[in-house]
């Protein structure tokens, strides 16, 4: 059982791969799950869904825990954590028949689970003519926002008048995270002044990064058997950092 989870959750092979990006996949649909739900009130059908759900974060996180290495160091560390925290959000309501909305919201932590399996699709992407570095910063700054903005939305759209829809607080997370600030939609409160600025603090950071991604000239990850450098020109013929001679592969002229 060991040897067949190490194949699908770190090996190399076709069915690793195919596992490893239809997790990746799901994790993304309950991600979505999870904020277009934020907000809703619970059912018998949202009730059955979220079992599910549950039921399939237990089971991986039990395989990752039965191949672990250093099962202290697993059980203790962040990502096994919010797994938990995604679980207990999950069984609560069943168990204390309650529905508090932060406990919706954490199940958004979810996210962290997704960025790390973001990080396996390098693979895939490096076969695609895109810019890796370009998608992953929008995708930092697309779910930057959309956690933001759900955030908004559950906290402040039954107290602020001026939230009638998920779109208003979509609205004044873009405006304030591009420093717009228009005026017409404010946070009330001290805690709603304080997501504010976390929104315009690490907002305007991730969404400078994307810009500097699309202008800087693009480079490739090549590392520098002497100094360790591992971006350069895509045309470097030394390294600009120790001047080692390098041996980057190209395609050749198109």
């Amino acid at each position: 059982m060991k040897d067949m989870l190490r194949r699908l959750y770190e090996g190399d092979g076709t069915a690793g791969r195919v596992f490893r990006a239809a997790m990746f996949v799901f994790d993304v649909g309950t991600i979505a799950y999870f904020l277009f739900t934020a907000t809703s009130e619970l059912d018998a059908r949202l009730i059955a869904i979220d079992i599910v759900i549950g039921a399939f974060v237990a089971l991986d996180l039990t395989g990752r825990a039965m191949i672990a290495e250093n099962r202290v160091r697993f059980a203790f560390s962040f990502l096994t954590l919010a797994d938990l925290v995604v679980i207990l959000s999950l069984a609560l309501p069943l168990i204390a028949d309650t529905n508090f909305a932060f406990l919706r919201v954490l199940r958004l932590l979810r996210l962290i689970r997704t960025m790390r399996a973001a990080q396996r699709l390098d693979e895939f992407l490096s076969l695609l003519p895109i810019n890796t570095r370009v998608s992953v910063a929008a995708a930092n700054l697309g779910v930057f926002i959309f956690v933001v903005t759900s955030l908004v939305w559950v906290f402040e759209h039954q107290s602020n008048p001026a939230l009638h829809s998920y779109v208003d607080a979509l609205y004044f997370t873009i405006t304030t995270l591009t420093t717009t600030g228009f005026g017409d939609i404010t946070l009330e409160g001290t805690w709603g002044r304080v997501l504010s600025i976390l929104i315009m603090v690490f907002g305007v950071g991730l969404f400078l990064q994307l810009i500097q991604t699309l202008f800087r000239p693009g480079k490739v990850d090549h590392e520098c058997p002497v100094c360790g450098l591992s971006l350069h020109e895509r045309d470097a013929i030394h390294c600009k950092h120790c001047g080692e001679t390098l041996h980057i592969e190209t395609e050749g002229d198109t």
